[in-house]
């Protein structure tokens, strides 16, 4: 079988150190990008693309606003891809660890719906459990594929 060589744009290797040097790992970054993890690391070699460099927030000074949108459901789904990214590597202990984070934060989800729904009629109930989540559009782009909505 002949070997093709690939060959990606520099955007693409900046993406993936900017990923890479993000806490991503070297496997997860060449999945993402469809990079060879031997040239992958050949370059950070090269490059100095070192995690031991980076420059670390003084402690109690980290900007934690970019988590605001991070909800529960959120967590639950990272949880999840987690789970199955580390079994499709094959680590196992790894893969057991995201299952259990990820069974538990369903389970908290669980009884913040029991906790919710406890004082609800049956028929708020029903509402509740057929109503999907709207989701806001993201761009401009993504506004225009939205259905449009009846006159008057």
């Amino acid at each position: 079988m002949a070997h093709v060589y690939r060959i990606h744009s520099a955007e693409t290797w900046v993406q993936a150190r900017d990923d890479y040097l993000a806490g991503y790992s070297a496997e997860t970054v060449c999945r993402r990008y469809g990079l060879g993890l031997s040239a992958f690391r050949q370059r950070a070699r090269k490059y100095g693309w070192r995690r031991s460099d980076q420059v670390a927030p003084p402690p109690g000074e980290a900007d934690l606003s970019l988590y605001a949108d991070v909800n529960l459901e959120a967590q639950i789904e990272m949880a999840g891809l987690r789970f199955i990214e580390a079994l499709e590597v094959g680590k196992a202990v790894e893969a057991r660890r995201w299952r259990r984070l990820w069974l538990e934060l369903d389970d908290t989800r669980a009884q913040i719906r029991a906790a919710m729904m406890e004082h609800m009629t049956p028929m708020e109930m029903a509402a509740f459990i057929t109503a999907a989540p709207a989701e806001e559009p993201e761009t401009e782009d993504e506004a225009r594929l939205l259905p449009i909505p009846p006159p008057g």
